[in-house]
This record gives structure tokens, sequence and C-alpha cells, in this order.
């Protein structure tokens, strides 16, 4: 049975709105004994607050629409489950949808959310909708919520963003096969649309050109995110002349070209040097010390919930764009040549 506030106000012996003051904290004329008679009730009677009758009195629904483009890919179902964990501590319901890397959907759920009254929204934008730049940009600056855009950056201005680095990201890693004697060096990258793929492919040319060493562009190759697409793109790679590592769009590529590899009987990293992407715990629970850049997912979505909560409680005004600094973590799959 559902306990109500008139089941509580009964039993103390006061009314509704005696009881709505007293769970709710607010200023009243009542008795300390009888504000914990009235809790105590409360407490033993496992009542729940009518959150959607509160939503109504405050304006506010405390839930907050998470959007993701690949709720199969590890590194967004972490970043989802720390989203919820946080807004959950601050008093807020997630809801977590999945756009699959699809422009279409992707507004059309952001609009059911709206519709929904979500207070505020985090968002991770599909690889599609950088392939209509124009109305992304019309779209998101229309949309009539407090939102957050993390992980895929967009460069103009007027939105809340944080996402790392990704040129640092692209040049370590090319810098740490070029200190180990690698020259020829091919880049498996995401969208050549993204501006995370093209500030990646900038950090691994500025490398190669700081160390002497003449950029291929047929050593890069457009690949995606996805482990089949390692797997495909892998043969590829295996056909560029004297290649002996690869730099991947993130970890799961990595772990499609390593299984290509070893399919096709060549040996990691003995025959190829690869660095993956967002240092996924998969890789070692595989048993593989991948090397990979890491993405501090924790660092990403702190930041992100402190913004949007700043943005909601009023306390921040002015637009800002957060850049968060990736890391090398080398582990044991990039050989040093002679």
């Amino acid at each position: 049975m559902k306990i109500r506030m008139k089941d509580i106000a009964k039993m103390a012996n006061v009314s509704e709105a005696a009881v709505s003051l007293v769970l709710n904290d607010k200023p009243s004329r009542i008795s300390e004994k009888k504000k914990q008679e009235i809790k105590t009730i409360a407490k033993e009677l496992n009542y729940v607050p009518n959150i959607a009758a509160q939503s109504l009195a405050k304006k506010a629904s405390q839930t907050i629409g998470v959007v993701i483009p690949d709720i199969e890919n590890p590194f967004f179902s972490k970043l989802c489950k720390q989203l919820e964990e946080q807004f959950r501590a601050l008093g807020y319901l997630t809801i977590i949808v999945n756009s699959n890397d699809d422009f279409t959907v992707e507004k059309n759920l952001i609009q059911m959310l709206l519709n929904r009254g979500v207070d505020g929204l985090i968002i991770a934008l599909s690889n599609e909708s950088f392939s209509f730049k124009e109305e992304q940009e019309r779209f998101l600056k229309e949309i009539d919520a407090p939102f957050v855009l993390v992980d895929r950056q967009v460069s103009f201005t007027g939105v809340n963003q944080v996402y790392f680095d990704s040129q640092a990201g692209g040049k370590i890693s090319t810098e740490y096969l070029l200190e180990n004697g690698h020259q020829n060096i091919a880049f498996m990258t995401g969208d050549f649309k993204v501006p995370s793929t093209l500030d990646r492919i900038n950090g691994y040319k500025q490398a190669l050109e700081s160390y002497g060493v003449k950029v291929r562009e047929d050593y890069i190759i457009e690949t995606g995110y996805r482990f089949n697409d390692g797997m495909e793109k892998a043969k590829e790679l295996f056909a560029l002349p004297a290649a002996t590592a690869v730099l991947t769009s993130n970890d799961m590529v990595a772990f499609g070209v390593l299984k290509q590899a070893l399919s096709s009987g060549k040996s990691i990293p003995e025959d190829l040097s690869i660095i993956g992407y967002d240092r996924l715990e998969m890789a070692d629970i595989l048993g593989i010390s991948l090397a990979t850049v890491e993405q501090n997912s924790s660092a990403l979505t702190e930041q992100a919930v402190v913004l949007l909560k700043n943005i909601l409680t009023k306390k921040k005004q002015k637009t800002e764009s957060i850049i968060l600094k990736p890391k090398l973590f080398k582990g044991e799959s990039v050989k040093k040549l002679k």
C-alpha cells in the first residue's frame, strides 16, 4: 500500500500542510517534539515523497538526460555508469538513451527528453552529426534546456563542453613510437569529419615532422570506432609497405587489428606494434597489456556534472570549454627497434 502524506497527518494528529512543512524542512511554529514524531512516523512507514508533485511545485523534475552514441562501446558504458552515480548522489534521476551514432535519432531522443521535462542534458554527439555541421549547430543552439557536451567537441562558441585534448593524444602516442625507433607509422583514425579525429591527425603529423619523418597520406586510414572496423581495415593496414606500427582510433579498433593480425599469422608486437586509445579495462581482462592513450573518464564526468550543476543552480552564466590532458599508458604492445 502506498503511504500518503495524509496517512502520516492522521497518525500524528496534524494537518497535511504541517507534515509537508516538516518533511521538507520548511520554517514553521511546530514544536520540535511534534516535528520528531512526524519524521519518525514517516520513516517507520517508509514514506516516499511524490516526486511528480514536488516537481510541479519546484518547476524542476530532478531528472537529467544523458545521450550517448554507442552503448556497446565500453568507454561510453563506463561514462554512463559514472554519470548516473554522480547525479544520483546529487538527488537526480538519470535517463540514458543511445543514438547509435545516428544524427536523426539523436535529435529525436533529445526532443523526447525535453518533452519529458528533464532539467538538463549531458550529450556525447553522434559521429554522423558532424556531417551536417550547420544543422548540428542550429539544433544545439535551439535546445531550450541547459546542456553540456562531453568527449566529442564542436568548434563553434556558445555551448558548454568538456573533452580531452585530442591533438595532445595523437602527438604523445606518435612520439612514443618514434622514440622506439619506428618511422613507418600508420594511423587508423575515426571519421575525418569529426573534430577530435582531425586534432589527433594534426598531433600525429606534428610528431612526425618534429622527428624529420615524412608524412605519408596513404598511411592515414579512415576506419571507425568498432571492433569489426578494426578487423576489416586491418587488411588495408597489412597491405602498406614497411609499416611497423599503427595508432588506432580507440582500443576496440586495436582489438580488431590484433584479432586480424593473429589470424594472419602476425605476432604482436614482434611483427606489428599497436597503440590504442581510451585504456579500456577489457584489455587487462583479455590479458593484453595494450599501449594506449588514457582518457580518465572519471575526470571527464566529474567536470561535466559540476559544470551542469552550476548552470542549473545559476552559479554559472558564461559558457565554458574545459579541456583535459590525456596520458600515455605504455603497456607492452610496442616493440623497440634497433
